[in-house]
């Protein structure tokens, strides 16, 4: 048995897979009915998070989610559903409704996830301006002398940021306990990663910091729910940040506004199918007697439909008022 694969047996238990599988069903059920309700024009916008659904969701199942944080990026609806995000909340963020949870309806979806009750922090569409915030709320807490850790997720474009780099030399500096997720799908919006970065080895930056880095095939889901709990439990040791690139396919466009066939080939698109980690992780259950195909059809089916109501129940409800627009916004 080689390390990796030690790793990914000693990584969770059954119920734990099984519990990442309905996580990431039911993250894919939602961006598939959003991608309907965009098409239909009854919602105006979707930044899809298919292909993500592995590494997002097994980010956040390595944390204790009464303690500890998420600072996610705006595609991050897996990692939000696995902090334990509803299909109705998710869908008053689609609908942009005056009950959103995340952002009372003033934000498009994901374009800002916050969420207090649900351990999610208050981000910002401005490319990798939340990483410096995790590294902020792990320095506070770690001042308290709280036992929290903060996983920060965020694309392969924001490590051409300057804000990448200061928080990941602040925390290294202060040993702070946060796990930084690349979710490296190849491309920040059109601009592929050739372009962006001199060495494609995105967590060999982690030793110019003095910090731990790894890099995991991101739709290998137990290899990388084993590299996640390492990251966590050794931030919770006061051993320090890890800098995790996690290696996936993006399979949508970038959002409903891109057009991904204008700078990827029909070989490239078909071929990230292949990277898609819900099929791959369902035969790896399989293979252990975990998970049977009828099972797995009506997981699926279970969540298509509950997205569906989410989506018929949302668009019915209030929508903001005018004279709540400054509400939560200035101080009063």
């Amino acid at each position: 048995m080689s390390t990796t694969e030690q790793l990914t047996e000693l990584a969770g238990s059954q119920e734990e897979y099984l519990q990442i599988h309905r996580w990431m069903c039911l993250s894919k059920a939602l961006d598939d009915r959003m991608h309907s309700l965009v098409k239909q024009g009854r919602a105006p916008f979707v930044g899809s998070a298919r292909g993500h659904e592995g590494i997002q969701v097994c980010a956040v199942a390595a944390l204790d989610r009464a303690r500890d944080w998420l600072v996610p990026h705006y595609r991050g609806l897996g990692s939000a559903v696995g902090m334990g995000l509803t299909s109705r909340e998710w869908m008053l963020a689609v609908f942009a409704k005056a009950d959103d949870p995340l952002t009372a309806g003033r934000n498009i979806p994901g374009g800002c996830f916050g969420y207090r009750a649900r351990h999610i922090a208050s981000v910002s569409q401005v490319v990798a301006s939340w990483i410096p915030k995790a590294a902020g709320m792990a320095y506070a807490a770690k001042l308290r002398q709280e036992d929290a850790v903060f996983v920060c997720t965020f694309g392969d474009g924001a490590t051409s940021e300057g804000d990448f780099h200061e928080a990941l030399n602040f925390a290294a500096i202060h040993k702070l306990a946060c796990v930084f997720v690349i979710e490296n799908n190849g491309y920040a919006i059109s601009v592929p990663l050739r372009l962006q970065a001199g060495n494609p080895d995105l967590y060999r930056r982690a030793a110019g910091y003095g910090m731990a880095g790894a890099m995991v095939d991101g739709s290998d889901v137990p290899a990388a729910y084993a590299a996640c709990k390492q990251a966590v439990e050794r931030a919770r040791r006061g051993e320090g940040p890890t800098l995790l690139e996690a290696r996936i396919r993006r399979i949508n466009s970038h959002t409903s506004e891109d057009n991904q066939s204008r700078y990827r080939t029909p070989e490239d698109i078909q071929e990230a199918l292949a990277f898609d980690p819900i099929p791959k992780f369902e035969h790896w259950l399989q293979e252990r007697g975990w998970l049977t195909t009828e099972v797995a059809e009506r997981i699926r089916a279970e969540y298509e439909a509950e997205s569906a109501e989410a989506a018929d129940w949302a668009e019915q409800q209030p929508d903001p008022r005018a004279e709540d627009t400054e509400t939560n916004v200035y101080a009063g």
